[in-house]
């Protein structure tokens, strides 16, 4: 049976693992980019070539490293390369930010929507019951702080219960 050799850096390896330890890399990474055809030289190189390469700053990076390095978002990066943008202009372009939920003050503080209220006073399972009353005109405090045992009639003030005949 004939032993392969491998030349790389001048140097001859009569094994992968030989050649492995001498490029630091893992053998199966060598072993398989042998199989699909690479040559020695592109086998050994320590890139991974299952992510891009772009050049920046004359050198070639892969999208992580150069997010890190401009301290960007790296999956809002990978986005908008993915839907075309030049990668200029997704590492520099500003992100939109779209207006969701409706701005509430609660306890003083200002929220920017209802769920984020209550994410933040760690109330997401009273969600219906505090927009339903905001949605009957109760003041925010009171709506997220009643306790939801609160009878119907507690919720609403005395004029209405008296217009409805219900004193």
């Amino acid at each position: 049976m004939k032993k392969n050799s491998y030349v790389y850096d001048d140097r001859e390896f009569h094994s992968i693992r030989e050649l492995a330890e001498y490029t630091g890399m893992n053998e199966k990474t060598i072993t398989a980019r042998l199989r699909r055809g690479m040559t020695i030289e592109e086998t050994c190189r320590q890139e991974d070539f299952r992510c891009a390469y772009y050049e920046e700053g004359g050198r070639s990076q892969s999208i992580s490293q150069i997010c890190r390095d401009q301290s960007q978002d790296e999956w809002l990066v990978r986005n908008r390369l993915k839907y075309g943008y030049t990668m200029d202009d997704a590492l520099h372009k500003p992100k939109k930010v779209t207006k969701q939920g409706t701005p509430i003050v609660v306890d003083g503080v200002l929220y920017q929507s209802i769920a984020s209220a209550l994410r933040q006073f760690h109330m997401t399972e009273k969600e219906s019951t505090v927009r339903r009353r905001l949605k009957e005109g109760m003041e925010p405090d009171k709506a997220f702080f009643l306790p939801i045992g609160a009878g119907h009639w507690e919720m609403m003030n005395e004029n209405w219960r008296k217009a409805h005949g219900k004193v």
